[in-house]
């Protein structure tokens, strides 16, 4: 394997097990113990800072998702990929998306959530359960990364910009319009992330060909952080008008989503600067290179001759 393509691998196995950790890390702090409830309730409840209409708008977007929007996006990715002639990569990342999407599900069903506060009784009655991590957080993350792994090399800093508002969008909509805790928002970003880097270190172990890195990302990146910067501030800003109606939890609110917003756009464009330097070949090219490839290490024919002949 080259070696620049087994060091991009490398450096994506570590952001799975980072994510991982993370993933790991934020069910035992801010779900198993009482301090972290207290601070995701508190977060929770301060939400009302918001401005309706940004509400409304995060409820109408999560409204959308559904599993006809879920087929769509998976056929959106594919035929991208098609285009670009990289479809077994189309495929990986739909696989790596599906498998987001229904692993929060059964991480649902299989982290435990108990009451250990009293604000608890409260929420566990419009939960109704575990919601760790978030299902519609994931999905947005999710598919943003999966489109980040579709794109061309040279473009993919910058799509990642986008992207990140894409998965900001939704990590901070589920925390909004009250469908969740920050706490399952942010379990979200952890598990998309895990899901779709090991997706991408099995599309560059299996198509990964190095490519130059953009002669100056930097642009990209501080593009990306400006973004972030400039959307944790308008929802301060609009939520800050409000804030003195509603005093109970407002620290830990601007807290809490301003680190939601950080980790979307720092997830992406981290995923992003990973991707730069790689790329992958057409398909039909691929095809034809490793059938000259076998036919190159098949043995010579051997020159047989018959009496007289010579």
């Amino acid at each position: 394997m080259n070696k620049s393509i087994w060091a991009i691998e490398k450096a994506l196995l570590l952001g799975a097990f980072f994510c991982a950790l993370l993933l790991a890390m934020g069910f035992l702090v801010l779900v198993s113990t009482s301090w972290g409830h207290q601070i995701d309730n508190d977060a929770f409840l301060g939400r009302g800072a918001v401005n309706h209409r940004v509400v409304k708008f995060d409820s109408d977007v999560l409204d959308h998702v559904s599993d006809a929007a879920l087929l769509v996006s998976a056929v959106v990715v594919i035929v991208f990929a098609c285009v670009r002639r990289c479809t077994l990569v189309g495929v990986v990342a739909v696989v790596g998306f599906g498998s987001a999407v229904l692993g929060a599900e059964v991480l649902k069903r299989k982290l435990p959530w108990r009451v250990l506060v009293p604000d608890d009784r409260l929420l566990s009655l419009m939960f109704g359960g575990a919601t760790y991590p978030s299902g519609h957080a994931t999905i947005g993350t999710s598919l943003a990364l999966s489109l980040v792994l579709v794109s061309p090399a040279r473009w993919r800093p910058w799509i990642a910009i986008a992207a990140g508002g894409m998965s900001s969008t939704f990590a901070t909509a589920v925390l909004f319009a009250g469908w969740h805790r920050p706490s399952d928002a942010l379990g979200a970003l952890a598990w998309s992330g895990f899901c779709m880097t090991v997706a991408a270190a099995a599309a560059v172990r299996f198509r990964g060909r190095p490519r130059p890195a953009s002669s100056n990302p930097g642009p990209a990146v501080v593009g990306s952080v400006g973004l972030g910067i400039l959307v944790a501030a308008v929802t301060w800003i609009s939520a800050a008008k409000s804030a003195s109606q509603f005093p109970h939890g407002d620290l830990p609110f601007f807290a809490l989503t301003a680190l939601i917003i950080a980790g979307a756009f720092s997830l992406i464009t981290w995923y992003g600067w990973q991707l730069r330097a790689v790329d992958w070949p057409d398909d039909r090219a691929y095809g034809l290179k490793s059938k000259l490839s076998s036919t190159s290490r098949l043995p010579p024919l051997s020159r047989t001759t018959t009496p007289g002949s010579e």
